[in-house]
């Protein structure tokens, strides 16, 4: 063997010997989203917070070397659309479908993503047919069901029995009513009335009035933040008294900015921890990827979507150099109890709860909260 065949036969052994690398090009992760239509602002918050955890990691060399990419499609609250995009993003070498906005954009991608066995994580929902188990739906935030419990629980505590609901009129805001209306019924009362508003608001200020007229002690909402203002706007004009409960979908600081005193006192269901504390170490994580994003205001909506973007980045780690939709659903089920830093997440084989936070928050006058 001459030298030059002894050379190359010593490279290619010990390439041979060395254990196989990941490749350099980014993973992908895919999105469908409401970019349109007047749902349109329900991801607004969320996607900041899913972009300053992106940012952070892809910042300190990504996972395994390679950075992660989020591709994003919109689906106009669309069941349909956000299916086809979820088959379009797969087809382009996704690894996992990302928070999709919403309840109906969300029944539509994890119906998709099942099929297809991809994992899809932290639906920006709590409705039933979305978090109860299924093979490739990982669910970070807690249920409506959990939500509007606790809360018709904290109502009877305080002894508010005359309890009123209005929202959306869309299938995930309907399953939140039917929800409380069910824990109201099982504390042996009857609501006293519901409202359902159109998703742009048009008939919101009509159905503050016509729902005033019962006389609730407590109206709960679930709502987006436009129909929110409308309807609490004009259901204090009508000079009604009512204590007004809502889901965590609604951005308190943008409701203030929006009807200025008439937020005042409005309690706001919260399913991550108060963003301003700094004394958990996921808060201080959070903080700092936004300030480094140039993001000047904290949210709850943001934190949920830093939040939820980690749950994916703690199962990219664990998911292999080159990680597949496959290996990232397996090493998600491993997570047990895991401590995302003051917060657990828990996922199994046969079991994908995700969190089980959640708190009660007033707003105040300054579009602040107490908690």
């Amino acid at each position: 063997m001459t030298s030059a065949l002894r050379i190359l036969a010593s490279v290619l052994a010990l390439c041979a010997s060395l254990p196989a690398q990941a490749d350099s090009k980014p993973i992908l992760i895919g999105q469908t989203y409401v970019q349109s239509g007047p749902l349109a602002s329900l991801g607004t918050e969320p996607l900041v917070g899913i972009r300053a955890m992106l940012k952070a990691v892809n910042a300190t060399g990504g996972i395994n070397g390679r950075p992660v990419e989020l591709k994003q499609l919109d689906d106009a609250y669309d069941a349909a659309r956000a299916a086809d995009n979820v088959k379009k993003l797969e087809a382009e070498g996704a690894v996992a479908i990302l928070m999709p906005i919403g309840t109906t954009s969300s029944m539509g991608a994890l119906k998709a993503a099942n099929e297809l066995k991809i994992p899809l994580i932290a639906p920006y929902t709590g409705a039933g047919p979305v978090v109860k188990f299924s093979e490739y739906g990982f669910p970070v935030r807690i249920s409506f069901d959990e939500e509007y419990g606790r809360i018709v629980n904290h109502l009877f505590t305080v002894g508010i029995t005359r309890i009123a609901f209005a929202h959306n009129d869309n299938p995930g805001a309907r399953s939140a009513m039917e929800s409380t209306r069910k824990f109201v019924e099982e504390r042996g009362s009857k609501m006293v009335g519901s409202a359902a508003i159109q998703n742009d608001g048009s008939d919101a200020e009509a159905k503050a009035v016509e729902l005033a007229k019962l006389k609730p002690t407590a109206v709960v909402l679930s709502a987006t933040n436009a129909v929110a203002a409308k309807f609490i706007k004009a259901y204090r004009a009508s000079g009604a008294e009512a204590r007004f409960y809502s889901f965590s979908f609604l951005n308190g600081q943008q409701l203030q900015k929006d009807i200025g005193a008439d937020a005042v006192g409005v309690v706001v269901s919260q399913v991550v921890p108060y963003p301003w504390n700094p004394a958990m170490p996921i808060l201080t994580e959070y903080q700092a990827a936004m300030k480094k994003m140039g993001a000047t205001e904290l949210s709850y909506g943001s934190l949920e979507g830093y939040v939820s973007t980690k749950v994916l980045i703690e199962g990219l780690k664990r998911a292999g150099a080159n990680p597949t939709p496959e290996s990232l659903k397996k090493a998600l089920e491993t997570f047990k109890s895991l401590d995302l830093g003051g917060i657990f997440v828990r996922y199994g084989p046969t079991d994908h709860q995700g969190m089980t936070f959640s708190e009660l928050s007033m707003l105040r006058k300054d579009g602040g909260y107490v908690r």
